[in-house]
């Protein structure tokens, strides 16, 4: 149980990082030219978008903090559930990606490692539910 913990806390702590280094990399996109401004937005962020990025950016590490501190079924559920949406988001993200700008490799891979931690994160987290389900469901014998 102490490794699944440990692989949890890694994998939210790595997909939080990795989301910070997609962003950089659309950032760097300015050194080739790219114009970054969004029409009508006055240099103003939305509080939607500022709500969008707390929950996909930073909830990772708020659950990776947790995790230390952490680690029954309820919270484990709550976790795995957060990391299913994720997944969806990440695998449509990478998805519109692939298709969409097929020659940034560095986004592409990017995405794509997100999604293989994300589903490795998920089959970690679901593993933990399912052990502490079977653990309650045996009889002990002494």
């Amino acid at each position: 149980m102490i490794q699944s913990r440990i692989k949890i806390i890694f994998y939210w702590a790595l997909i939080g990082i990795c989301f910070i280094l997609h962003n950089l990399l659309h950032l760097s996109e300015i050194y080739y030219g790219k114009d970054m401004l969004i029409a009508n937005t006055a240099g103003i962020m939305p509080v939607s978008v500022q709500i969008f990025t707390v929950l996909v950016s930073i909830m990772p590490f708020i659950l990776a903090v947790l995790s230390l501190n952490f680690f029954k079924k309820g919270f484990l559920w709550a976790s795995f559930v957060w990391s299913i949406l994720l997944l969806c988001l990440n695998a449509v993200h990478f998805g519109q990606t692939a298709a969409e700008e097929v020659f940034d490799l560095a986004q592409t891979v990017l995405l794509l490692f997100i999604l293989v931690m994300n589903l490795l994160l998920s089959f970690t987290l679901w593993r933990s539910v399912r052990s502490g389900k079977d653990r309650k469901q045996k009889p002990s014998v002494h």
